[in-house]
C-alpha cells in the first residue's frame, strides 16, 4: 500500500515538474524572442506604386522652356513615355489621350497631358511641338539630356531601351522599347494610378472623374 502511494506521489511530482518546465521554457522564449509580430495586412499594388513612383523630373518642354514636375502643380497630369518615331503604341496612346480630353469636357481644364520622350537624340523640342499638336493642343512634349530622361524614367519606374537597327540599315532607323502605361498623377505631383493599353477611354474618364470629386 505504501509503495503504491509513494509511486503515485512521484508520478504526480514528475507531471508537475514537466508542466513547470514547459511554462518556464515558453516564458524564456517570450523574453528571448519577444512577442510574435502581428501579421501585416496585404498592401495593394496601387499603395506599393505610390511609395515607388515620385514623379519628379527636370526637362525641357516643346517650347524650349525648362520645366519640372512643380511647373504643373495644381493640375492633374496624364504622363506617357514614348517617342515620335514610334509606329504604333505612341500614336495610339496619344490618340487615346486626345479622346479622354474631349470626353472630359469642361473637366479637361484640370488636366495637363505630358508626353516624355525616351528618344532625346531625335526628339528635339521643335519636332515634339509639331508632333503633339497633331493629337491635341493641350498635350505638352518634354525632352532633355540622356541623363535627365533616365532620371525621369527611374522616378516613374518606366522602362525603355534602344533596339538595334537592321544589319546594314540606316543607323538612325532604330526603335525604342518602352513602358506603355499612362500615369495619372495628382495635383500635388504624387502618384494616382497607372492605366494599361487595355483600359478604355470610358474607363479612364470614369476613374478620373471619380477622383476629381474626392
Amino acid at each position: 500500500m505504501t509503495g503504491r502511494t509513494g509511486g503515485n506521489v512521484r508520478a504526480v511530482r514528475i507531471v508537475l515538474w514537466l508542466a513547470v518546465a514547459t511554462v518556464a521554457g515558453l516564458s524564456a522564449g517570450y523574453f528571448l524572442f519577444g512577442q510574435p509580430e502581428p501579421q501585416q495586412p496585404l498592401r495593394s499594388a496601387e499603395e506599393i506604386a505610390r511609395d515607388l513612383i515620385n514623379g519628379r523630373f527636370s526637362l525641357i518642354d516643346h517650347t524650349g522652356a525648362p520645366v519640372t514636375e512643380k511647373t504643373y502643380d495644381g493640375t492633374w497630369r496624364l504622363v506617357f513615355f514614348g517617342y515620335t518615331h514610334c509606329p504604333d503604341v505612341c500614336p495610339t496612346t496619344l490618340g487615346t489621350i486626345a479622346l479622354i480630353m474631349d470626353e472630359l469636357g469642361e473637366d479637361a481644364a484640370q488636366v495637363t497631358p505630358l508626353f516624355i520622350t525616351v528618344d532625346p537624340a531625335r526628339d528635339t523640342p521643335a519636332l515634339l511641338a509639331d508632333y503633339v499638336v497633331a493629337f491635341h493642343p493641350r498635350i505638352v512634349g518634354l525632352t532633355g539630356s540622356d541623363e535627365q530622361i533616365a532620371a525621369a524614367a527611374r522616378n516613374f519606374r518606366a522602362y525603355y531601351a534602344k533596339s538595334k537597327p537592321e544589319t546594314g540599315g540606316d543607323p538612325d532607323s532604330y526603335g525604342m522599347d518602352h513602358t506603355a502605361y499612362l500615369y495619372l498623377m495628382l495635383p500635388d505631383g504624387s502618384y494616382g494610378k497607372a492605366f494599361s493599353p487595355v483600359d478604355t477611354v470610358e474607363t479612364i474618364v470614369r476613374e478620373m472623374r471619380a477622383r476629381f470629386k474626392t
